[in-house]
Formats: structure tokens, sequence, C-alpha cells
């Protein structure tokens, strides 16, 4: 582990996900720290590709940064929702639900009404992580899904909120 301030343009250069990942959480210069997150930001592409390799540290590592880029990661991981194939639209839809903003919330309705069944699936998952009003009305239109396991889901995630499924 380094020893003092992180050198951000170096993990830049390098493409060192896991350091730039540790220097956007740098507490004692948050010019550092926002450096970092901002290189983090330039790497959403890669980001989201990382969750194809199937290497859970590197999703980890990958979900962590979403997490970290914050708001200006919706606009993006949006316009993969509408855009991208099925495999990178359920990564978008479960970083979406990571993110956790309200902001999020139109994106994860757009996935509800998606032609593929596991990313809607994904989206009363992710939807399941926000609280508030619009996010339970989401997950209970989800109850009248075509798809069981979308509808199993929806129950599931009202329940636990303590609405019942119905």
């Amino acid at each position: 582990m380094p020893i003092g301030r992180p050198n951000v343009e170096r993990l830049d250069a390098r493409g060192m996900i896991e350091g730039l990942l540790r220097a956007s959480k740098y507490k004692k210069d948050p010019e550092v720290a926002e450096q970092a997150r901002l290189a983090l930001e330039r790497r959403m592409p890669l980001l989201l590709d990382t969750f194809q390799s199937k290497n859970t540290r590197h999703m980890v590592l990958a979900r962590d940064a979403f997490h970290q880029i914050g708001e200006p990661a919706v606009p993006f991981l949006a316009d993969v929702v509408d855009h991208g194939d099925t495999g990178r639209r359920q990564d978008a839809v479960h970083v979406l639900g990571e993110v956790g903003l309200p902001t999020v919330l139109p994106s994860l309705a757009d996935a509800l009404r998606d032609r593929d069944s596991g990313v809607r699936l994904i989206a009363v998952r992710s939807l399941s992580k926000i609280a508030g009003l619009q996010a339970d009305e989401l997950i209970r239109s989800s109850l009248r899904d075509r798809d069981e396991a979308v509808r199993m889901a929806a129950m599931k995630a009202l329940k636990k909120r303590g609405l019942g499924g119905s």
C-alpha cells in the first residue's frame, strides 16, 4: 500500500482502477480525490465492460468505482439501458441500483419495460435498494409483469419493505 499522497496522473496513465478508487477516497486532499473520481469517470465504458469478465474481484472494484463516481454515472448508464445489448443493459441496470440515487428511477422505470425478462428482474432488484414512494410504486407495477420470476421478485421486494407484496 502506497504511503503519502496518491499520484493520480500515474495511476490513470497505468489504468490502475484499484489505485484510482483508493485515491478517490483520499481524505487529506479533496483535490486529489476529485482528480481520481474524474479519472474513474473517464473510464466508465471500461468499468462497465468489467462486468462481462465475471472476475468477481474486478466486478466489485467496478461496482465501487461507479458508486464513487455517483451522479455523473447516471446519464452514461441510462444511455446503456436505452441502447446497449442485453448483457450490457443488465449490467447497467444492476449498477444503477448500486448507485442508489433517486435520479436513477426514470432509467429503472424504462428497464421495467425492457423486452428481456432478465433486465426487468434486475430492475426490480435494483429498485429494492432505493428508498421512497416512487421506487415502491415502480416495484408494485412489476406485480403485473408477464414473467413469473419478475412478479415473484416484486412480491419479495415489497414484503421486505413492509408493503406486503400486493
